[in-house]
């Protein structure tokens, strides 16, 4: 049966209605679930993801939240990157074997999400940045010997590469699952590996067509090397990370016009996970806590005693960290 110009303007208030009300419904207490990544878009701002697969965005500062779940509710992947522009718009990606390694991005604050890409076969994703409707990369586990990125030109369309690298991958290098492994910053991209007999950093301008790999002085082999990278500004880029296990350690280094600087640490011996830049000061993160250093690691100050298990700032002096105990904290100094 034909419908009326009123049956379809009833239709349409009907739908609008419910989907206003389910954005109301949606604003509540923050849910019990496994969260392990924070991002702070402005301090009041936040989203989290969980590793079961859940997302969960607030614009008052977390007093109260909206929840979605990006793969459909009955989905388990892993979250392990969030970043957004607002309290609208953010990407998100899963990290496994195949098809549990995704990237979604949602434009309406969770209400709807659409998958830009799907792993298969041996794929692994492990981290991502981007440039807002932009260049973006997501940096996987190398395939037989190699590279394996995503790469998109506009924030839209993402496309599996193998090139793009000065140098070729090494065997069973990849990306850390930090969400810091992929940076940009300063007009300049920067990723960091682990798990090879080498811990390598990777660079580019913005318009460069090629990475630069450079060897690092990080401890390297399994479950160790580079977890996050930060750049300042061109050849001048911060890496950070070390070695997990009994003998673990904790390694801070400055790549300045090929010459690597170690830097002091604060009081920790396990790999640094998180590291932010402002100016001179840096504010790292790992699992025995959260510490800051006003002068490019000359002194250090501790911030929070008890491990992290992810960390975002927006200035100097606010940050929002996921405690071991799955909850967001706000950390102000």
């Amino acid at each position: 049966m034909k419908k009326t110009m009123v049956q379809v303007t009833l239709y349409s208030v009907a739908y609008l209605s419910f989907a206003a009300s389910g954005t109301a419904v949606q604003a509540e207490e923050l849910a019990t679930a496994p969260w392990q990544k924070v991002y702070s878009v402005d301090g009041q701002v936040l989203w989290l993801g969980s590793s079961d697969g859940r997302v969960a965005v607030s614009s008052d500062g977390g007093d109260t939240w909206r929840h979605s779940h990006p793969g459909g509710r009955t989905s388990d992947i892993s979250l392990s990157q969030v970043i957004a522009f607002d309290e609208r718009h953010a990407f998100t990606l899963s990290s496994g074997r195949g098809e549990r390694s995704r990237l979604y991005v949602t434009r309406n604050g969770g209400f709807s999400w659409r998958r830009l890409y799907r792993g298969n076969g041996d794929e692994v994703l492990r981290c991502f940045d981007l440039i807002p409707d932009g260049e973006g990369w997501v940096l996987g586990d190398t395939l037989l010997d190699n590279w394996h990125v995503v790469r998109s030109s506009n924030g839209n369309n993402w496309l599996s590469s193998r090139s793009g690298f000065a140098e070729r991958a090494l065997f069973a290098e990849q990306g850390s699952d930090s969400g810091q492994c992929v940076r940009y910053a300063n007009n300049i991209w920067a990723m960091g590996t682990r798990n090879a007999d080498t811990a390598r950093l990777i660079y580019k301008t913005r318009t460069a067509l090629r990475f630069q790999v450079a060897d690092t002085p990080l401890s390297a082999g399994t479950d160790a090397g580079i977890e996050t990278v930060y750049p300042l500004a061109q050849n001048d880029i911060l890496i950070a990370g070390g070695r997990q296990g009994e003998s673990s350690t904790a390694e801070l280094f400055r790549y300045q016009a090929g010459e690597f600087t170690e830097l002091n640490l604060p009081a920790t011996n396990q790999p640094i996970r998180q590291l932010f830049a402002f100016g001179d000061t840096l504010i790292v993160a790992n699992a025995d806590g959260v510490f800051s250093s006003p002068d490019m690691g000359a002194s250090w100050t501790t911030l929070k005693d008890q491990g992290v298990l992810s960390l975002s700032c927006t200035t100097a002096s606010d940050c929002w960290a996921i405690t071991q105990s799955h909850q967001p904290v706000r950390i102000s100094f």
